[in-house]
């Protein structure tokens, strides 16, 4: 599957390697394995015993090594390809679904399987302003920033978890290169923001102190999560706390900036299909929107509170009521409800465009 960049095989090719497994198989037993057995069981001839080992360690281990080797190079190309940006013609992604006239979409798409699992946005390039890692304790805070070029720049905190991390900090890395924006982010795994009597433990550990970090010393924007999906329906609701959350934001004068979830699935929408037509930019699974998120955004409601905003991503997700999970040549998902890094970084410059007229930039 690595050799050929699939993420499964059909009839044609299990049926192949199940009978060079055989094939092997019986070559190693009868040249191996049975020499082995029928020549040092007496244990005086020690030389043969020896070149038993050795072979066998030999046979074994070579392949393994070589096998090895070129899947490392394979996975570190497919990951180069995977998060090397956007305008790779043959790899559009999200911005297929703006583009007009007719399109090739026959190359493979990405992330390859041997990179899917390492397609996640990594951490913003610097560590956390001095002093902040302390105040996160034993908690799993993934604290990073990065500065602005020229003192006094507008300050973004992303606030969330790992959906947050693949959806909305590459839209913030995008504003920041456009507008010399100064960036800094407190994640946490399964953690979303919200007020801390809404959440236990590390959650709860990791919310106070943000809260009493942007209390302290307000930024200008706060990106978050507003909206959690539910696998496999259509209950999407508000994340817990985020509504008072908001109104404490706002209070504070600091413009905050929501994005909606993304569709989750009962299933690996990574593996559920790599087939897609070659003129048009959808394939892979597809299901139906409105068994997967709520008919209206759960977020229109917060449109209430001074400053607070909503994107809704979906349309770059999700066409005419229908969900794809491959999009100009790029799989959406890496796993059952996280969007791919390499789709990611596609979605992020149409994202910041809807961003910036909130922002005045």
């Amino acid at each position: 599957m690595a050799q050929f960049d699939r993420a499964r095989l059909g009839l044609r090719g299990g049926t192949i390697l199940i009978a060079a497994s055989l094939a092997f198989a019986w070559f190693m037993t009868r040249f191996v394995d049975q020499p082995a057995q029928r020549y040092p069981r007496t244990g005086r001839i020690v030389l043969k015993k020896t070149m038993v080992v050795l072979v066998s360690l030999a046979v074994g281990l070579v392949p393994l090594v070589s096998t090895d080797i070129v899947l490392d190079r394979r996975r570190a190309a497919q990951l180069s390809a995977a998060l090397g940006g956007t305008g790779d013609p043959d790899h559009p992604g999200a911005a297929a679904i703006l583009s007009q006239g007719p399109q090739d979409f026959s190359a493979e798409p990405i992330p390859g399987p041997l990179a899917v699992g390492e397609s996640w946005i990594p951490d913003l390039p610097a560590p956390c302003p001095p002093g902040q890692q302390e105040l996160f304790g034993e908690t799993e805070t993934l604290c990073s920033s990065m500065p602005a070029s020229n003192a006094g720049r507008p300050r973004i905190v992303i606030v969330g978890d790992s959906h947050i991390e693949q959806m909305i900090t590459p839209v913030a890395l995008t504003l920041a290169s456009r507008h010399d924006l100064d960036l800094s982010q407190y994640l946490m795994g399964g953690c979303s923001f919200g007020q801390p009597e809404y959440y236990d433990g590390e959650c709860r550990i990791r919310n106070e102190v943000v809260l009493d970090l942007l209390a302290e010393d307000p930024p200008d924007v706060v990106m978050l999560s507003t909206t959690a999906a539910v696998p496999g329906s259509p209950d999407e609701a508000l994340r817990p706390g985020v509504r008072e959350l908001a109104e404490q934001l706002s209070s504070l004068g600091i413009i905050v900036i929501g994005f909606r979830d993304n569709p989750r699935s009962t299933k690996d929408l990574y593996e559920c299909s790599s087939e897609r037509p070659s003129g048009t930019p959808f394939g892979g699974c597809s299901f139906p929107q409105d068994t997967h998120l709520a008919r209206i955004d759960p977020a229109v409601e917060l449109l209430m509170i001074p400053q607070f905003h909503q994107i809704d991503p979906t349309d770059l997700y999700c066409v005419d009521g229908e969900c794809y999970t491959i999009i100009g040549n790029i799989f959406v998902y890496l796993d059952d409800n996280h969007i791919s890094g390499p789709y990611a970084l596609t979605m992020a410059p149409i994202l910041a465009d809807r961003v910036e007229p909130l922002l005045g930039l």
